[in-house]
């Protein structure tokens, strides 16, 4: 017996976005733009942070 599946189960079954993606679709939807730029600032200090940690600390305490 083939039932048609409704849309729940349709939407269940579907791939799942990646995380990037639903935040991209976020923004978009939401009109929150001005976030994107804070986000990137927050990633920028955090490799800032992470490479603080490795051979690269001599150079990167030279640009400041």
């Amino acid at each position: 017996m083939d039932v048609e599946q409704t849309d729940f189960e349709q939407a269940a079954q579907a791939q799942q976005p990646s995380l990037a993606a639903e935040f991209v679709y976020f923004l978009r939807d939401n009109k929150k733009w001005w976030l994107l730029p804070i986000l990137v600032v927050f990633g920028m200090v955090g490799l800032l942070a992470l490479f603080a940690g490795t051979g690269a600390a001599p150079f990167i305490y030279t640009l400041f």
